[in-house]
């Protein structure tokens, strides 16, 4: 735990963390515009918690010594994830009532609020134009939602162990100092 904490101090892991999640947008863009996997209303929320994993990251590169700051983006980190793994396993159960021939959509895009539209701003990227449940692509034969859901759970370990490290004291005890 203490390698985790020391790691967490550096600057590369909150990057890479911002680089994942660029990665992921990248990917999500390329399925749509090149493949032609349109984004649902779900998909969109789940972008948004990509984004803002990235920007958790961001966060953690800025001053990653300072507990604070690490604290910070770990909380948004683990709030970008919470909602997009509530998004995600939303999808995937809309996406098993389909294929077992039920009836799946999703609510009516809402969108977001006034004071940042970003279906607005960055419609190719935040525009939903598919319906929720219908699965027009898969990789091993499983949807993009489920690999984005596993993907998420995958960070979500990362992000607990890295949360629990942070009660990890720096440095080793001495014989007789409390604990």
């Amino acid at each position: 735990m203490r390698n985790i904490k020391y790691l967490s101090s550096q600057r590369w892991p909150w990057l890479l963390l911002a680089v994942v999640a660029a990665f992921f947008e990248g990917s999500a863009l390329y399925l749509q515009h090149r493949l032609q996997v349109e984004p649902c209303n779900e998909c969109i929320y789940i972008r948004l918690a990509v984004a803002l994993m990235g920007v958790a990251g961001l966060i953690g590169t800025l001053a990653p010594r300072w507990q604070a700051v690490r604290l910070v983006a770990l909380a948004a980190w683990g709030g970008a994830l919470g909602w997009g793994l509530y998004r995600a396993t939303l999808l995937l159960d809309l996406e098993r009532i389909v294929r077992e021939g039920g009836q799946g959509s999703c609510a009516r895009f809402k969108g977001f609020p006034n004071w940042m539209p970003l279906d607005q701003w960055l419609p190719e990227m935040f525009e939903p134009r598919a319906m929720c449940g219908d699965v027009s692509w898969t990789f091993l034969g499983q949807s993009v939602t489920f690999w984005i859901w596993v993907s998420m759970w995958v960070l979500a370990l990362v992000a607990g162990l890295v949360l629990l490290a942070q009660f990890q004291r720096s440095r080793p005890r001495l014989v007789g100092e409390p604990a």
